[in-house]
C-alpha cells in the first residue's frame, strides 16, 4: 500500500511539474503557432527532425509543433533533391503523412520558389543537431520550431544559419545555430525566420 501512495505521489508530482499550454504564440508575421498540448520535452523537436528524416530519406529544412483542429502534432517542409514537400507527423509513434493542397499550412506555400532550399543542402550541421545545441544552450528550454533562416538565403550574407524558437517560460524565443559550423549566434535578431 505504501508504495502505491508514493507512486501515484510521484506521478503527481510529475503531473504538477508538466508545462500546462495553452497559447498561441507568434514566430513571425506569417507564422502563429498553437502550443495545447506540447509536451515541453526538451528533445522532441529535434527527434521529430530525425524521425522524419530516416522516413523520407530527405533533409527537415522546418518543423514546427502545432495543434491543428485539436490535433498536436509536427508539420515539416523536407527537402529531397529538388523535391520539396509537406510533412506531418502528430506523435513520435505515428506515420508521417504528407500534406497536399488545402491542408498545407499557408507559410509553407512559398518554399518551392525560395533560394533557402539550396542553402538547406550544402549545410553542414543537420537541423536536428542544431536544435539540440541550442536546447543545451538554454539549459533544456525545448524547441518548438526550427528552420533556415531567411538570411540564409541572401548570397551577400556570409551567416548561413537555422533560426530555433525556443519556449522559455511561456515566450518564444529566437536562438540561432550557424549551420555550417554548429556555433551558437550571439545576436539572433539579425538574423530573419
Amino acid at each position: 500500500m505504501r508504495a502505491l501512495l508514493l507512486a501515484l505521489a510521484a506521478i503527481g508530482s510529475l503531473a504538477a511539474a508538466a508545462p500546462s499550454l495553452a497559447q498561441t504564440l507568434k514566430v513571425n508575421q506569417d507564422i502563429n503557432i498553437d502550443v495545447t498540448g506540447f509536451s515541453g520535452d526538451p528533445k522532441i523537436l529535434s527527434d521529430m527532425v530525425t524521425k522524419i528524416e530516416s522516413l523520407n530519406g530527405g533533409r527537415v529544412a522546418a518543423i514546427t509543433f502545432d495543434n491543428v483542429a485539436g490535433a498536436p502534432g509536427y508539420t515539416a517542409i523536407v527537402l529531397n533533391g529538388s523535391d520539396v514537400r509537406f510533412w506531418r507527423l502528430d506523435n513520435p509513434t505515428s506515420d508521417v503523412v504528407e500534406l497536399i493542397g488545402a491542408s498545407i499550412p499557408s507559410w509553407m506555400l512559398n518554399w518551392k520558389a525560395q533560394r533557402r532550399a539550396t542553402a538547406v543542402k550544402v549545410a553542414k550541421v543537420s537541423l536536428a543537431d542544431a536544435i539540440r545545441t541550442d536546447e543545451a544552450s538554454q539549459r533544456g528550454a525545448p524547441a518548438v520550431v526550427a528552420g533556415i533562416a531567411r538570411s540564409a538565403s541572401n548570397p551577400t550574407s556570409d551567416v548561413q544559419a537555422y533560426m530555433i524558437g525556443i519556449l522559455k517560460d511561456g515566450r518564444l524565443e529566437r536562438v540561432a545555430v550557424n549551420s555550417q559550423s554548429g556555433r551558437p549566434i550571439e545576436n539572433p535578431e539579425a538574423l530573419e525566420w
